[in-house]
């Protein structure tokens, strides 16, 4: 999977607003079970992207929100959205009783599959509403997604 988007210029300016060192971001990032050295935080400084759960253990050690070490105003797509609100894709598929693979393509694609019940627990997990969902996916439909028998 790629890397989530990153700001490694907001990262640093976070970083020092709170006066902490790498040495800091790494130690608290260890008490969040996601071990760094200080080397890979510099990194990050200078254009390494974090992984999906290297970045939500960042924001919460910033005591930031993810998408402002994302580095944009709002989420724009399906990945986004998800990720600003920290989930992983298990995380999520779980919640939304839908199978990972089949959302990995939709995140892929930017188009939503889901029916009824995935798309109103996705709009409910994920805190965004269904302009959010259809501007994120370029449907205009996503209520009326096909329903499946476990829906009747």
């Amino acid at each position: 999977m790629d890397r989530p988007p990153f700001s490694p210029a907001n990262f640093l300016s976070i970083r020092r607003r709170l006066g902490m060192s790498p040495h800091d971001v790494a130690r608290e990032m260890r008490v969040l079970n996601n071990p760094v050295h200080p080397e890979l935080v510099t990194a990050w400084e200078s254009g390494v992207h974090p992984t999906e759960g290297q970045l939500f253990a960042l924001a919460d050690v910033l005591w930031c929100r993810t998408i402002e070490l994302m580095g944009i105003e709002e989420p724009r797509t399906l990945a986004e959205h998800r990720i600003a609100r920290q989930f992983s894709v298990p995380r999520l598929t779980r919640a939304i009783e839908m199978d990972a693979a089949e959302y990995m393509r939709a995140e892929a694609e930017n188009r939503w599959p889901g029916n009824l019940r995935q798309t109103i627990s996705l709009l409910r997990v994920l805190n965004i509403s269904q302009r959010q969902l259809e501007a994120a996916t370029g449907s205009r439909d996503v209520m009326h997604a096909p329903s499946f028998p476990a829906d009747e």
